[in-house]
């Protein structure tokens, strides 16, 4: 055990794994060789390859107790309205956002973000939570959020989906479902309606096939005749879909085979059933 205050320690947990304790008075009195009081360890932090260890003491030695509080609440009523991808690992990056936003609303301070009308259109679920937060935190820290901070706090909850330290990776992403949403309107001639469940599936599946890129290949062709099929019955939508496929090559570098292509069609089929001519 190492004690970093008389608050926070480091420990090893059953596997040899190091882990940072919290709690009231864990590590006053006590020296290295003692063994962790568990009935004093009130939570418990997992460091990864973005947050080391010392970067998880660094942050619970400035950011006050009530704010990781808050940010804890958050998190699980996030893991309830989303799914289980928000977990643990938000609680830090959250929780310092929501300090340094506590302290600009004090402070009269009003940012203004980018991509404010991509993130309301894109990823409404996270932009419902994130209202939920600032309501939260107004009622636990009596502090009100300007409006605008649901736009961070989203692509926070976004961002918990590929548990990557670097933001600006999904603001990238945000930046190019856009530009796809965009492209499929221009190439068949259509206004989509962005709040519309079709366009909400078709960026979940995009959501999705951004993670996939970080994991192994999948393998292709196993739907060929159903591609030959929806070609004959919808070329336009195939047209497209393989149109986007290779922006996606081009831009991003993804792997995208024939049955990538199959998905994203049957997606762009269903976008143009719901949408009207522009």
């Amino acid at each position: 055990m190492k004690i970093i205050n008389n608050n926070v320690v480091l420990a090893s947990d059953d596997h040899e794994d190091v882990v940072v304790l919290m709690g009231r008075g864990l590590g006053f009195g006590v020296r290295a060789s003692d063994p962790v009081d568990d009935a004093r360890v009130e939570r418990t932090f997992v460091p990864t390859a973005w947050h080391p260890p010392e970067h998880i003491t660094a942050f619970l030695e400035q950011i006050p107790a009530e704010h990781l509080a808050v940010a804890e609440e958050v998190v699980r009523l996030g893991r309830r309205e989303l799914g289980e991808h928000v977990d643990d690992h938000v609680v830090i990056p959250l929780a310092d956002h929501l300090s340094f936003a506590l302290r600009r609303a004090q402070e009269g301070v009003e940012i203004t973000y980018p991509l404010r009308g991509e993130v309301l259109h894109l990823y409404p679920q996270e932009v419902s939570l994130s209202r939920q937060a600032i309501a939260l935190v107004d009622e636990r820290l009596g502090t009100r959020l300007p409006d605008m901070e649901a736009i961070p706090l989203a692509l926070h909850f976004v961002n918990a989906q590929f548990r990557s330290a670097d933001m600006s990776k999904v603001v990238e992403l945000t930046e190019m479902f856009a530009a796809v949403l965009t492209e499929v309107g221009i190439y068949l001639g259509l206004r989509l309606d962005e709040d519309s469940l079709q366009v909400s599936r078709f960026i979940t599946h995009l959501r999705y096939f951004a993670r996939r890129q970080d994991g192994p290949e999948t393998p292709t062709s196993t739907f060929s005749s159903l591609y030959s099929s929806l070609r004959n019955t919808h070329p336009r939508e195939v047209d497209c879909a393989e149109h986007i496929g290779a922006i996606l090559r081009q831009r991003q570098r993804w792997a995208v085979g024939q049955d990538e292509v199959l998905y994203l069609a049957l997606h762009i089929s269903r976008l143009a059933a719901g949408a009207t001519t522009s």
